[in-house]
């Protein structure tokens, strides 16, 4: 949602409507995916730590045209069934935050062109942190220029309105305690039609345990691959989350109708790809 800057320049109040941008996509950046947004981009997608990984690096890139300058914070965030993520102050039953279980530095940073930068995370654990999964998430916001405009220049006096879009990357940092587990399945399976006519299949996937689950969703006729859904999460806040698997609609050929097609939940390669869960449904 937008926000609002009261400023003043000139004796005149001025009103600065900041559109704030997070980003959804990602690239693939020094080798591994990377979210980005406006000109940054940022890698890994997720960081974790626990006692045998007790620091991370995060690498970020200026890939626009005009140097820019970036504040790092913290930010708590509950997913909802939809996947959606909410701004909160109080964790979910059963979640934590892992805002005072890690320091960052540096806290802000100007990046000019081309230029790499890296953040890097250390895990502070108290002696009497209780087992469990802590999770918050880094925010990386670009910081707006406010140089005058050439509508501030002309004004003479009153209100001025400037408009101005404001890009931010949320990263997750995910703190694990002791011997957790999660068990998924995958639920409630259909074909539907997306916004654009293309087709999908819409399921659940339900979490159980002590832990959020990520991976990707894969759907199969036989050994041929026709949809993906790559970092999938269910966090701690919500038992549940509702997806639709967008399908390859080149690779569904008139034969497959009718043919059983299975969806697969699969852990990250980085976690050695096994199926977290699987299910299976006939195409229309």
């Amino acid at each position: 949602m937008p926000f609002f800057d009261i400023l003043s320049r000139g004796g005149r109040p001025r009103i600065l409507v900041l559109g704030v941008v997070v980003a959804l996509g990602f690239v693939v950046f020094a080798g591994s995916p990377a979210y980005a947004a406006g000109g940054l981009v940022v890698s890994p997608q997720l960081i974790e730590l626990d006692s045998r990984n007790r620091s991370q690096v995060l690498t970020l890139a200026n890939r626009g045209t005009e140097t820019e300058t970036y504040r790092i914070s913290v930010v708590n965030y509950r997913m909802d069934s939809k996947g959606d993520l909410y701004r909160t102050e109080a964790p979910a039953e059963g979640e934590g935050f892992a805002g005072a279980l890690f320091r960052y530095a540096p806290r802000q940073i100007t990046l000019e062109p081309g230029q790499p930068q890296t953040v890097r995370i250390l895990y502070r654990r108290p002696a009497n942190l209780q087992e469990g999964e802590y999770r918050s998430h880094l925010l990386f916001q670009q910081i707006p220029k406010t140089t005058p405009s050439k509508a501030d220049s002309a004004a003479e006096g009153g209100l001025s309105l400037q408009i101005q879009t404001v890009f931010g990357i949320t990263v997750p940092v995910m703190v694990s305690h002791g011997s957790l587990a999660a068990e998924g399945a995958l639920t409630a399976l259909a074909t539907v039609e997306m916004g654009d006519g293309k087709p999908a299949i819409a399921l659940r996937i339900a979490r159980a345990g002590a832990k959020s689950l990520r991976g990707d969703l894969v759907a199969r006729v036989g050994d041929e691959e026709i949809g993906r859904l790559n970092n999938v999460a269910v966090y701690l806040s919500t038992p549940h989350r509702d997806v639709v698997l967008p399908l390859d609609p080149e690779k569904l050929q008139p034969g497959h109708a009718g043919r059983e097609v299975t969806v697969h939940y699969l852990e990250r390669p980085n976690k050695g790809g096994a199926a977290i869960a699987s299910s299976a449904l006939r195409l229309n």
